[in-house]
């Protein structure tokens, strides 16, 4: 090999170098940019992009984003292994029980949220911030035709009926011991005439099209909204709370403490109704987490116009 060309592979060398130097800088959240996990959901994009947006705005930090975490104990991996400093989105229910592993907790909501803060910190170093506002939980829904009929405004109502009506669930909530069908027969004194195990993305057209007559359903999916249907109320609070919040590695607030304000922004601005609002113009208005994000924090004063 001449001169030149050895030359000329020391530079493209030292260029690769370079780059993968650059590179490995952003990760772990080092220099000036924080990793940002979610889920892929509509909702956790959602949420993503609204952060994403605070943080660039209110600081000199660069927010890369991190999707399609398949789920909580993926998240909390990737936490611990520093490849995010923050998750977007994390539930009060999901984690006292995934990744805290506990069995029994309080079902006052606040009581619940106190317990999985200390615990995440205790366990992991990381911080629990406040709720949104919103819960993801589960809820029974019915069409609006089934709610007149019966006089069905919270689940005890259900009491009377059930013996004559098809509830459609997932089938894990049918066998789960501790907040699952067993505990809730006991829990209310009711059982349905027949309990049909599907998959959740299809109860919401099982039950607008008549083929049951209820469903366990999430609290903010946008398809309560596109069908029209009504959810009754958790009046013995049977379901754990899953408020849903941000959380972030305590490292990274140390190194970062301007993130605590601007991570407190979106604090109780979101309610459960607004959420699926804003999930049902991703879903059903088609339209991008991104935009959804701006057009939210602008309506709320939070980013300029």
């Amino acid at each position: 090999m001449n001169v030149g060309m050895r030359v000329l592979f020391r530079t493209l060398f030292l260029a690769v170098l370079a780059v993968a130097l650059v590179t490995g800088c952003s990760k772990g959240g080092a220099g000036n940019t924080v990793q940002l996990g979610y889920q892929p959901t509509s909702e956790q994009e959602i949420i993503a992009n609204m952060l994403k947006k605070l943080i660039e705005a209110n600081s000199s930090l660069k927010v890369e984003m991190v999707g399609g975490l398949g789920g909580t104990p993926v998240v909390l991996k990737a936490m611990q292994n520093n490849d995010i400093q923050i998750s977007a989105v994390r539930y009060v229910g999901t984690d006292l029980t995934s990744s805290l592993g506990m069995t029994e907790f309080p079902k006052d909501p606040a009581a619940a949220f106190d317990l999985v803060k200390q615990g995440v910190k205790e366990k992991f170093d990381q911080e629990w911030f406040p709720s949104y506002g919103f819960d993801n939980t589960y809820i029974f829904t019915v069409r609006k035709d089934i709610a007149e009929k019966y006089g069905l405004k919270k689940i005890s109502d259900l009491q009377a009926h059930a013996a004559e009506m098809k509830l459609a669930t997932d089938a894990g909530w049918l066998e789960r011991t501790n907040d699952g069908y067993p505990a809730f027969k006991k829990e209310y004194g009711l059982e349905f005439a027949k309990a049909i195990p599907m998959d959740i993305g299809l109860v919401y057209k099982a039950v607008k099209n008549g083929d049951v007559d209820i469903v366990l359903a999430y609290s903010t999916d946008s398809r309560l909204k596109e069908y029209d249907l009504v959810t009754l109320e958790d009046d013995k609070h049977f379901f754990p709370n899953y408020t849903a919040s941000p959380v972030v590695r305590n490292d990274a607030l140390k190194k970062h403490p301007e993130l605590a304000d601007i991570l407190n922004k979106l604090a109780g601005k979101i309610d459960t109704k607004t959420m699926t609002a804003l999930n049902y113009q991703a879903d059903v208005e088609k339209l991008e987490p991104a935009e959804i994000a701006q057009k939210f924090l602008t309506e709320q004063g939070l980013l300029q116009p």
